[in-house]
């Protein structure tokens, strides 16, 4: 009976470490990158809907961010290297 006892903690072990894992996983694909436009790129954001109406919004949060006169385009790492 000792022995499947063990047999059962190490399982439940290996499965809490799995878990860790793909949850680390996740958490590393799912960061936010944010890279600042230049005047042309706003300019060519704004051609459909003005940068400052749209509502566009990821895991992180929105995915047009103005910090200090600068504009940035906020997306997941996993995001900006499959998409653009």
């Amino acid at each position: 009976m000792a022995g499947r006892a063990g047999n059962l903690t190490r399982a439940w072990a290996l499965l809490l470490v799995v878990l860790l894992l793909a949850a680390s996983a996740l958490a590393w694909l799912a960061h936010p990158v944010c890279v600042p436009l230049s005047e042309a790129d706003v300019e060519g954001f704004n051609r459909w809907q003005p940068i400052e109406q749209r509502h566009d919004r990821q895991l992180h949060g929105p995915v047009f961010q103005r910090r200090e006169r600068q504009w940035y385009q906020c997306k997941s790492w996993i995001s900006r290297k499959l998409f653009f």
